[in-house]
């Protein structure tokens, strides 16, 4: 785990001074009445900006909670889940975690989090929240995550870059042929670049967009039972499209995105396209040294069936554990929903899902991008977001680990959704 080092200190201080009082127990609906001190442990995943905001926020919750220290850490996404199935299996999970729709159903099933309806409309307002937004993150009519933000994709391209390059920029709706001989004439005029500039990362490496495409198929992930919605011949179709865009340099060789790791090809300006989530506009232009991002629809083959939909993007959870839910339940709220903590994040977590969270800054700038972004989407969400499966998370990684194989020519397609099918299948039956 890695922590902020002003922050660690003073968490490794107060943790070392309150000890004796954990050990002995504390009072869980004591939020600084008394003389003791309730200690919570929180976890999220991210970079060090994110860590910074959190720890921010944090110091602001222990101030209007003089009775409350929380002890914080964070990681990358994939440590971050290792770790977290390891508290896991011991029952230590942090009192507070940051939760993914794709773990949701694996955690809350399991009994590894707390339901948290006890909470709504006590500790938790979700008044302020989207209507059905929370729906979202419930199983079998339980909450077991509140949302503090939401996403989507968006293909965000490098205005600054493709000028430079002599490329104009999309316009309109695109099919995905199309996408993709805009992305080959990128690396064709970037192919004499010091770096090589490419198109795009492979874009097929990503569950999320194979879901919208699916979406736009009229498919879906899962079906009503959990189990996979979507053929063989599907994924053969979505995954093949990768081949000719890596042969013909469109995207950026599997080869330099692993030496890239941590860095965006984008932000690199390696690359001058790539879909992901809006609310990495910023992170991008931060990562380019400012370069002008402007992010476009995704595409589509039918405009009025674009598959699209808002993610809960970050949410939190309580541990199943927590000698202290009162105070979790405090901490999930104030992240959630407190105008100051709303200004600190920005857009950088998703558009805020709280309208009091919201109500804290102005969106300027980038930001201001990707709320209008979400707005402008609005009448275009025909898709929902997958359900909250038990094995979810296993699916996701390996979609992402097989897809890798692929693009390092390790496995053949064929055999690569074959292998993705049974390690898929596998693992929703075992969530069952």
């Amino acid at each position: 785990m890695i922590r902020t080092d002003a922050r660690s200190a003073r968490a490794l201080i107060a943790a070392a001074a309150v000890l004796p009082l954990v050990v002995t127990g504390c009072s869980a609906g004591d939020t600084g009445g008394g003389d003791e001190t309730v200690v919570l442990d929180f976890a999220w995943w991210g970079d060090t900006t994110r860590a910074e905001r959190y720890e921010e926020a944090v110091t602001l919750f222990e101030e209007q909670h003089p009775g409350v220290e929380v002890r914080t850490n964070f990681a990358a996404w994939g440590d971050y889940w290792s770790a977290r199935n390891t508290e896991a299996a011991s029952g230590s999970l942090p009192d507070v975690i940051q939760m993914d729709l794709a773990y949701l159903a694996e955690y809350g099933q399991s009994g590894r989090i707390a339901p948290l309806d006890e909470h709504v409309g006590e500790q938790i307002d979700t008044s302020a929240l989207p209507e059905g937004l929370v729906e979202a993150t419930q199983l079998d009519g339980q909450t077991f995550a509140i949302p503090t933000s939401t996403n989507t994709l968006a293909t965000i391209v490098n205005t600054d870059l493709l000028g430079e390059l002599g490329v104009e920029p999309p316009e309109g709706d695109l099919t995905w042929d199309e996408y993709d001989a805009f992305l080959a004439d990128v690396a064709e005029a970037g192919a004499d670049q010091d770096p090589v500039v490419h198109g795009s990362v492979d874009y097929t490496q990503a569950l999320w967009l194979f879901q919208i495409w699916l979406g736009q198929q009229g498919k879906a992930l899962f079906d009503e039972d959990g189990a996979l919605g979507f053929t063989k011949d599907d994924l053969a179709a979505w995954w093949g499209r990768a081949a000719p865009l890596h042969e013909d340099g469109a995207f950026l060789p599997a080869e330099r995105l692993d030496q890239l790791e941590g860095v965006d090809a984008i932000g690199a300006q390696e690359t001058a396209a790539d879909i992901s989530w809006d609310n990495f506009l910023v992170r991008f232009s931060e990562g380019s040294g400012g370069a002008d991002l402007e992010m476009l629809p995704l595409p589509a083959d039918d405009p009025e069936q674009r598959g699209l939909f808002l993610k809960p993007s970050l949410m939190l959870s309580m541990a199943a554990g927590s000698e202290h839910p009162e105070e979790a339940a405090a901490l999930i709220d104030f992240i959630t929903n407190d105008p100051e903590v709303g200004e600190i994040f920005g857009i950088s977590r998703g558009v805020p899902a709280s309208s009091t969270a919201l109500d804290g800054f102005e969106p300027e700038g980038l930001d201001a991008q990707v709320v209008e972004y979400e707005a402008a989407l609005e009448p275009h969400l025909t898709g929902s977001a997958p359900p909250p499966v038990a094995g979810f998370g296993t699916v996701e990684t390996a979609f992402t680990r097989v897809n890798g194989d692929l693009a390092h020519g390790a496995v053949g397609l064929d055999e690569a959704v074959d292998q993705f099918f049974t390690e898929a299948e596998a693992a929703l039956a075992a969530g069952s």
